[in-house]
């Protein structure tokens, strides 16, 4: 009988969300960004305007703007909980200027998309160190499909497009280094 075996996926393609309101907060976090994380592979055009969902409304005013930058560098997906910290010290900093800057990290991988959250709610997992992971879109039948539960922002057009975008990306370089 065939013996299971355990082993770790490919790295995952990271990704940050950012809602914010003024653009100068977006220059400062995207140097901020590709400094600590690494260099931005793709950067969305605007897309809808971020809307919080239920567990994000009391400590999140997002701005008119919302975009996504992807990085170079894979990340083991246990590293969202890592990336969801270092987000949140960002945020903090940026909040400063610009009240509604918010920023939610995420992986691509070939299978689904995850968003890391720091609130509990019934479809999210927990990691560890307050945060959770929450499955957004999976892929199945040729294409990106989001989850019933996600939110409203998962399910606009555009947004489905640039995230489909990004996991042919993934697809086809994922096994490059």
């Amino acid at each position: 009988m065939p013996q299971e075996i355990l082993e770790r996926p490919a790295g995952a393609s990271f990704f940050l969300i950012l809602s914010y309101e003024n653009e100068d907060i977006f220059f400062e976090l995207k140097a901020l960004a590709e400094k600590r994380f690494s260099k931005i592979k793709y950067e969305s055009v605007l897309l809808p305007k971020w809307t919080p969902d239920e567990t994000e409304r009391e400590f999140s005013y997002p701005g008119r703007y919302t975009k996504v930058l992807s990085f170079k560098q894979r990340i083991h997906r246990e590293e969202i909980v890592e990336k969801k910290k270092e987000c949140l010290e960002f945020q903090s900093l940026l909040q400063k200027k610009d009240m509604s800057s918010l920023l939610v990290p995420g992986y691509v991988t070939s299978h689904n998309i995850v968003v890391a959250k720091s609130k509990d709610d019934f479809h999210r997992m927990y990691l560890f160190q307050g945060v959770y992971a929450e499955t957004v879109y999976y892929f199945s039948r040729g294409q990106l499909t989001p989850l019933p539960y996600a939110q409203s922002y998962f399910k606009e057009k555009d947004v489905i497009y640039f995230f489909n975008t990004l996991r042919e990306s993934y697809e086809f370089n994922k096994f490059k280094s």
